[in-house]
This record gives structure tokens, sequence and C-alpha cells, in this order.
């Protein structure tokens, strides 16, 4: 007899209040039917039971199979384990080399090769720290960049010091895809977070190089020219050292100038600005030069263009070395065979120009409006010295553009014009204004960091991350209200355009009166009389300040009001590109 015939019909019944089946303990009832259909169902019922066992042998099957695979894993060595990422945990030690992005939680060791404050150069607050970044290199020869965000300054920056070697556990692998100014030694950066622990090492990493580079040939700099502007270290033979200068008579940044070659005699430029121009040791390099080559490296400098032409520059992440103790510095001082460059002191040539100095001839506004649209050709501009009276409230005071390039994108599809990489949008000021002086008014258009200055804020703050629509007036733009600026004015170049106002404001400084001439400061005070008797648009707490007029007092209210509307910060930034 078949084994199927041995097992019995299931029969359930319904359990009351549970409203769920269950395995009926007696036996079943087989109802009585018709002769004709008896047969029938009877074969019915096999094929029933038989897919019923049948089912039931596949389930302990598949129970025994997955018994024996928990089984081989529990067996297997878990050092087997550390070679596939998805395993690694807060006990698992990886290279740098191992890692991929989106780990939560991993766990490194290596030496801290150098550390820097990375800065937002464009921010209007008193700290404008990004983060506290390093590099480190690991026990395997592999190298990558590690990150403290800003708001982690305080709990880690004591812990961490130059050339020490640390055990660093429940770091975060980040893409850095989108981030600029850092190193590609792999496809992310560590960051660190709040539970994040700094355990220092004594002897373990004793082997670790104090020193590592990746060194970019100079062929390869014009594809480092990208809008990430990753960080690059460049090596060659220090052939000319710049004095420490303005960039250029209207600049209010330094930088010095520094040449390299390298073993094929190609000249590259480098930029050092700021404080790396002013503490580059030129002494020490002239005087090393009189016994021979002198072989610089710039650690964390980046390609760009400036003035049409592909330079280095430094930044926050910059280090600078001279003839360190290296294989590739030494490389350098056996392999070069050229004639080892003269290098001589060299003054300063240019000249600061104050921006009133530089302005030239102050036009009024009633002149700049009446010049033909020929007078501004080639983007020429006019200044003059105007105070802002209001905001423009027939348009738009913020766009959507690229986050990389700042071009509008397209409103229709909300897609970028630009043809940027990984370009996402931002909100960028185009804020309208109405200038002032004792001619009459002018209205003309804010952009970019001319607004921010005004505004003392930047666009994506003040539309609340383009919650607030553009065509919304929000108090926050009453901040540009009153003051007043030297500012370059140019024509709008595209006559298709359909915004209303003509006139753009290319370049906004700062005044300082102890610069200005008796006569423009009578202008000024003649405006400020203008500007205090409109009511409109006055800030209330300018008409607080200002004492009523008296005779007698008359020319001592004349002293202090101009001062008063000349006395701005000192520092005060301007748009001013470097």
């Amino acid at each position: 007899m078949d084994s199927s015939e041995n097992i019995q019909p299931a029969s359930h019944s319904v359990s009351r209040g549970r409203g769920r089946p269950r395995r009926s303990s007696q036996p079943a009832v087989t109802p009585t039917l018709h002769p004709s259909f008896s047969s029938d169902n009877r074969q019915r019922r096999m094929q029933l039971r038989t897919r019923e066992h049948s089912s039931t042998q596949e389930r302990l099957v598949r129970q025994r199979l997955n018994e024996e695979s928990s089984a081989r894993v529990l067996i297997t060595p878990p050092l087997s384990f550390t070679h596939n990422h998805f395993f690694l945990g807060m006990d698992s030690l990886a290279t740098l080399q191992s890692i991929t992005p989106g780990q939560q939680t991993c766990k490194v060791v290596g030496r801290l090769l150098w550390l820097w404050d990375a800065i937002n150069v464009k921010s209007k607050f008193a700290n404008p720290l990004i983060s506290i970044d390093g590099v480190i290199l690991d026990e395997h020869g592999n190298m990558a960049q590690l990150s403290v965000p800003k708001r982690f300054q305080k709990q880690f920056r004591p812990l961490l010091t130059e050339g020490n070697v640390y055990m660093f556990t429940d770091v975060a692998a980040v893409d850095i895809k989108n981030k600029t100014y850092v190193y590609h030694y792999q496809n992310y950066m560590l960051q660190f977070k709040k539970n994040t622990k700094v355990h220092q090492l004594e002897t373990r990493g004793a082997n670790i190089p104090k020193f590592s580079f990746k060194f970019c040939p100079f062929d390869k700099l014009p594809e480092m020219d990208i809008m990430t502007r990753p960080l690059q270290d460049m090596i060659g033979v220090i052939s000319h050292v710049g004095p420490f200068e303005y960039a250029s008579p209207t600049s209010q940044h330094k930088l010095r100038i520094i040449k390299i070659r390298n073993l094929d005699e190609q000249t590259q430029e480098i930029r050092l600005w700021g404080k790396h121009g002013k503490a580059f040791d030129e002494e020490a390099v002239l005087k090393k030069s009189q016994e021979g080559i002198v072989v610089g490296i710039f650690a964390g400098v980046t390609a760009g263009n400036f003035l049409g032409k592909l330079t280095i520059s430094s930044n926050s992440a910059t280090t600078i070395y001279i003839d360190l103790d290296t294989s590739e510095v030494n490389n350098y001082q056996k392999s070069y065979q050229w004639a080892t460059p003269t290098l001589q002191q060299q003054l300063p040539q240019v000249v600061y120009l104050s921006p009133l100095q530089a302005a030239g001839k102050l036009y009024t506004l009633k002149e700049i409006s009446t010049l033909l649209a020929s007078s501004f050709q080639e983007r020429a501009s006019f200044s003059t010295i105007a105070k802002v009276q209001s905001i423009v409230t027939i348009a738009n005071w913020y766009y959507k553009g690229c986050n990389r390039c700042d071009k509008g994108y397209n409103n229709s599809s909300d897609t970028p014009t630009c043809l940027c990489t990984n370009s996402s949008p931002k909100q960028l000021y185009k804020l309208p204004i109405t200038l002032a002086d004792e001619s009459g008014n002018l209205d003309a258009i804010d952009f970019s960091t001319i607004a921010e200055d005004l505004v003392e804020r930047d666009a994506t703050h003040t539309s609340q991350n383009m919650k607030i629509d553009p065509s919304e007036h929000v108090n926050m733009l009453n901040n540009a209200i009153g003051k007043t600026k030297l500012l370059h004015i140019v024509m709008k170049g595209d006559s298709a355009s359909r915004f209303p106002i003509n006139y753009i404001i290319k370049k906004s400084f700062a005044v300082n009166n102890a610069q200005l001439l008796p006569s423009i400061k009578i202008r000024l005070f003649l405006l400020i009389c203008i500007f205090t008797k409109s009511n409109d648009n006055t800030p209330q707490e300018f008409h607080s300040n200002t004492p009523p007029f008296q005779q007698s007092d008359k020319d001592k209210l004349s002293n202090s009001a101009a001062k008063r509307c000349l006395e701005f910060p000192e520092h005060e930034p301007t748009n001013k590109e470097r």
C-alpha cells in the first residue's frame, strides 16, 4: 500500500473566541455523498494528501540544510571576515584601503601627518571654522583624510597632535564625491562622531614614516583645475622667490609668488596667499641657494585659473617644507642636472591704492543715469558714493543658482543651465535697491557677496532655505538701508532681459573718511541731510541718533553727522576677488 494512504485527512475546527483554525483530535466525519460523486471526491482527497506530504518533506529538508549552514558559519575562523567590509565591527581593525564609503563604525590605526583648520573665507561669522582636518598614514602605507566637524572641535582638538600615532574607533567613512578642498587618497574621508574614541599609542606604529606625500606631476595639473579643487602635493627646485606684496594695486590681499622646476626643467608658479606668503622664510632660502639647489615641498595646494593662467595656490591646508630629509628630496638633489637657479631678494613692485584712490573720478547718480549705453561697453564701470535708500519691492530679491558656478537654474524645468558636474541648487541674492545722493536716485541690482555684505546674512539664511518666496519682502533686507558705500556701477549687458533695472553694482567698498577730500565730505553731509528728511524708508534708529538742528551747534552737528555716516569697520569685506 502506498505510504500516503496511511496519512489521515486533516480536519480543522474553529476555537471559540479566537477565530483561528486548530487541528482537531477527533476523527473527521465524512459527509454522505451522492454515489455518482463518490469516486471523484476520493481521488481529489488522495491528491490533496500527496501534496501535503510532499510539502512537509520539503520543509524538513530546508530546516536541516539551514542547521548545517549555521554550523559551518560557527566553526569558520573569525579572522576570515576581516577581508569583507560588511563584517567589520568595533572590534575589527581595518586598513585604510579596505574601508568603503558608508561604513559607520570604523576602527583604524595611523600616524597623524599634519593637521589644519578648514576655514570658510567668505563666512560672515566671527568663527569661520568648518572643521579640523588632517591626514593619517597607516601601517600598510595607505593615507586618508580625517575630519572633525566644527561642533566637536572642543572635544577633540586637545587630543590631536601632529606626528603622533593614534587608534581611532567609531569613525564614519563619508563619501567625498561632492567635497571641496580635500585629498583624494581614497574615495572617502574619516569623519569623527560624538562617540568617537581617540587613543594615543606609545609603541605600536613606531615604524610608520613621519612624512608621506603623493606628488602631482606638472603635466597633470590641468586635470586638477576642477570645481572641487582637490588638494595636491607639489615638489620642485625653487627657482624664484618673489616679494610679499599686494596682489594688485586695489586688492586687500597679499601674496608671495614662488616658482619651482621639476627634473625636466619645467617651471610652475605657486601663489602663497596671506599667512603662507608672510611666513615663508625668504632669508633662509636665499642663504641655502648659495650652497646649491633648494628643494621645496608644497603640500595641500590647489590648481586653478588666475587671470587666465593656470596657477597653484595655497589655502588653509597648505604646509611648506624646505630641503626635507625624505627619499624624494634626496632624489631631486642627486638627479637634478640643470644649472643651479640664482635666487635674489626681490623688492615689492605693487603700489597699493585705496579703493577711493583707484576709483578716479567720482560721478553723481544723475550723471551715471544720463550716460549713453555705449559708454558702458566692455563692462566699463563708473564710480560713485551713494547711500542705500530703500529696497525695490517690485522684483524678486533672490534666485536659484548652481552651488559651484552661481549660474541660474531653469525656472520652468528646475534644472541647471551650466555644465558643472554634481550641481545642486542654492539661494543667491539678486537684490534690487534704490541708491540716493544729492543729485537724485538710481535703481541698481546687488548680486551675491555685495548683497551679503549689505544685508549681513547669506541668501539661504534670509530666505529660510527657500521657504520664503523671492517676491516677498522680509524685514532682514532692511539691514542694507542707510549704508553708505563706494560703488562701481555697470550697465546690464543683456538687452533682451526682462528685468526692469538696467544697472548692476560690480564692486562695493567701505568708505573711510580719513581718505576723503573736504569736497567729498561736504557732499556726503548733504547726502545725510537728504536721507534724514525721507521718513518713508529711513530706519527709526537712525532718527533717534540724530540730534535736532540748533543754529549755535550747526558746525558741531555737521562734523558729527559726517563722521557717523562714514565710520564703518576697517576690514569690512568687499566684492574684490583675488
